[in-house]
């Protein structure tokens, strides 16, 4: 009762894990405003998170704080009498405003009221809301809700799902990781995180979108299945995930709880949310006005209001959890049942990505190809689902196939070779005796060369050049030719790479380059010139590269000439203007994406900086150099004379260094990330990391706090227990993070818990 109780804050029965940054969010805003509302997706952990923060704040109101459970809640007009019951106080059902007796009632409180799922009320709660607020000036209202009250001086803060680490070394920092492993463990006694499990843990996490309601549904299925099996058969997440006994009825099955957000939906916005299923991933407003409706830009706001939709200001990009995206196309599926149209929004969606990459490959040799490349990247989901939904819908493999084709010159500068090979198979059965079919044929052997596969290259490139020829496909046959001449220079056969390219550019010159691909073949040529020694002829040929990548505002090309006159540098022993040249490519692949030549960049530079003494970088990029030709799955050698010159950079750091400090360059070499590797390829940090000066140990009193903190407690609350000061046990929580090295709270716990 209001007048006996400070407040009814349930008990926490479970470790309340992370939302740090969150939680100092909340409670800045409880002390800053007075009517705070957390938004989010249900079962994000908005209820959990506003308990937390009221417990954190409860010793600032006289009168405590409230919790206000509406989810089972119907009518709004009883919104009054189910705060006045809640609160003890006397039943105001006959008087003729509830609403207005109630704020009398409150009128001299001051107290934090915690409103708990607004959503399926908003119009009410926020009529409520700004009747008590302007009676009461001690009151301050926490509302959750999946959409804003939208009342004056309202601030809302959007709940996200917990993050997931997604590099192994880091999975236990993970809050989400961290979260489905305690649950885990009160499930199953004896459940850990183990170099064997983390993979499947943290692939776990991320197919659950870091949903804490969905982790606690899986922990809980541990009982009968491992992990490895809850992660197969979560395409049937709704079923798998089953059931679990908690008391509020729209949390029992993850089902229930996306149900819930779908009933408090219009009819119209229950069809966008059903539509825009059919994205896998990001889109923009103008995909989703293409595929759902003209008037998609009204409802996915309503959408986003109540956190079925996310949304990226930053990118101005639109996504559904995964979650959501899944019951979405189940309603789809249920709607379009039996009709003739009922493939019709993914045809949609299908259409308006072919055209996208038909607009991408026309302006492959324009200024505009480094935002093509870029925006094609962003759209990698859905070009894949529109390319597989063509190639797996009878009647639509000629839309995959153009898509295909189009298509190609991106995977061939991205270094995408696996994946361009996987749609061209999918493609080679469609329409044959097209052109896209022929040229489909050539793009299967190109990517097949890059990768080295001659043997599946060769045959391919016959048919192809047979096709061209019955074409009379000029430009094609070019291509054929230019192919050959990588397979040719792949296997050491100069002379004849050099009659294959040298046949391909004259085409190229005479009719036109059709892509950067075609473009680069000047940087081809003159990479075989280089091994036949003929250095003056391979500047040349860079140099004619670079002038038309200048007049048509073309870079990928260009950055691999620049590769090719650094090597050209390299052989003229000018070491420092092959650097530079190298590290001018490396920028512009960079912002392309193109992995293939960062990589062989590296090598590069790991050649170029053994020749000037710096054989710790060199071993390193030599190593960085191994595992990204291993992760494109291409042939690390592109020839025995390339393979040649790669090997004499190891091969001279290992002479200067010694096995063992070679050895221990070239394994950081293997472990490094994309970024950290360019980092050390461009001399912008030492090629191998200072040794970590060992960590002071933490005092008796840091010690004292350390372990509160793995309990769960607040600096207020461990304060109180230690009959300290807030501001000291702040202050010994900054001493405790610097010795340690920690960054947040979850990190501290996890190291209490290990370490005793």
């Amino acid at each position: 009762m209001l007048g006996r109780r400070r407040d009814n804050l349930p008990a926490e029965v479970t470790r309340f894990i992370g939302r740090e940054r969150e939680l100092s969010a909340v409670t800045d805003a409880i002390a800053r405003q007075r009517l705070v509302t957390l938004r989010g997706a249900g079962g994000v952990g908005k209820t959990r998170l506003a308990l937390r923060a009221a417990s954190r704040a409860r010793e600032s109101f006289a009168d405590g704080c409230w919790l206000i459970e509406l989810s089972a809640l119907r009518d709004p007009a009883l919104l009054p009498r189910t705060i006045s019951a809640t609160l003890g106080l006397p039943d105001e059902s006959s008087s003729s405003d509830p609403l207005q007796a109630l704020a009398g009632h409150l009128a001299d409180r001051e107290m934090l009221m915690i409103l708990d799922t607004c959503e399926h009320l908003v119009d009410g709660c926020a009529e409520l809301a700004q009747m008590l607020l302007g009676a009461a000036p001690g009151l301050r209202i926490l509302a959750t809700s999946r959409e804003p009250l939208s009342v004056p001086d309202e601030d809302v803060i959007l709940i996200a799902p917990l993050e997931v680490a997604t590099d192994p070394g880091a999975a236990g920092e993970s809050d989400a990781v961290a979260l489905f492993i305690d649950r885990a463990q009160a499930a199953m006694e004896g459940f850990q995180l183990t170099p064997e499990n983390t993979g499947h843990v943290t692939d776990l996490c991320l197919r659950l979108d870091g949903i804490p309601l969905a982790l606690e549904l899986a922990a809980v299925r541990l009982r009968s299945m491992p992990v490895e099996e809850i992660l197969a058969r979560l395409d049937d997440r709704f079923r798998i995930l089953g059931t679990t006994r908690t008391t509020t009825g729209r949390h029992r099955t993850l089902r229930s709880a996306v149900d819930w957000s779908y009933e408090l939906c219009t009819p119209r916005e229950q069809r966008l949310w059903a539509e825009l299923s059919v994205f896998p991933g990001s889109f923009d407003i103008a995909a989703a006005r293409h595929v759902c409706s003209p008037t998609a830009l009204d409802d996915l706001s309503q959408l986003v209001e109540k956190s079925v939709v996310l949304y990226d200001e930053r990118a101005d990009r639109y996504r559904m959890l995964d979650t959501m995206r899944e019951f979405g196309a189940e309603q789809l599926a249920g709607q379009l049942a039996g009709h003739a149209d009922a493939g019709q929004p993914r045809e949609r969606h299908r259409d308006y990505y072919l055209g996208l990459v038909e607009e991408a490959a026309a302006a492959t040799l324009s200024p505009a190809q480094v935002r093509w490349m870029s925006r094609l990247r962003e759209e990698t989901d859905n070009l894949r689902a529109a390319l597989g939904w063509s190639f797996g819908t009878p009647g639509q493999e000629a839309a995959g196939l153009r898509m295909t084709v189009c298509l190609r010159t991106y995977w061939l500068m991205t270094g995408s070779f696996s994946e361009g090979r996987d749609w061209h198979s999918k493609a080679s059965r469609a329409c044959p005796g097209s052109a896209d079919h022929a040229w489909a044929t050539y793009g299967a052997a190109i990517l097949a060369a890059q990768q080295g596969d001659l043997p599946t290259a060769g045959p391919l490139l016959e048919r192809a050049a047979d096709l061209a020829a019955g074409l009379g496909d000029e430009d094609l046959t070019a291509h054929v030719s230019d192919a050959r001449g990588i397979a040719a220079f792949y296997i050491g056969d100069l002379e004849n790479a050099r009659s294959r390219h040298e046949a391909a550019l004259a085409s190229y010159e005479q009719n036109g380059f059709s892509s950067a691909f075609a473009l680069s073949s000047y940087g081809r040529l003159a990479s075989v010139c280089l091994l036949l020694l003929d250095i003056d002829q391979a500047l040349e040929l860079c140099e004619k590269c670079l002038r038309r990548c200048e007049a048509a505002g073309e870079q990928w090309a260009r950055g691999t000439a620049l590769w090719v006159r650094g090597a050209g540098r390299w052989l003229s022993q000018d070491l420092d203007s092959a650097v530079a040249d190298v590290l001018a490519c490396l920028e512009i692949k960079e912002e392309l994406g193109d992995l293939h030549t960062i990589t062989m960049s590296f090598d590069l530079l790991a050649v170029c900086y053994a020749g000037l003494g710096d054989y710790e970088r060199a071993a390193v990029l030599y190593g960085a150099g191994d595992k990204y030709w291993k992760l494109l799955g291409a042939p690390v050698q592109l020839g025995p004379g390339y393979a040649n010159i790669r090997r004499g950079a190891g091969d001279a750091a290992l002479e200067h260094l010694g096995q063992d400090a070679y050895d221990a360059a070239y394994a950081h070499g293997l472990e490094l990330a994309l970024a950290d590797a360019m980092a050390i390829a461009r001399r912008q940090r030492p090629a191998l990391p200072e040794p970590s000066p060992a960590a002071k140990p933490l005092t008796r009193r840091e010690k004292e706090i350390a372990d509160l903190v793995a309990e769960g407690l607040g600096n207020r609350e461990i304060a109180e227990r230690l009959f300290l000061s807030k501001r000291t046990v702040d202050s010994h929580l900054e001493h405790i993070f610097a010795k340690r090295g920690f960054t947040s709270r979850t990190q501290l716990a996890d190291w209490v818990l290990k370490h005793g």
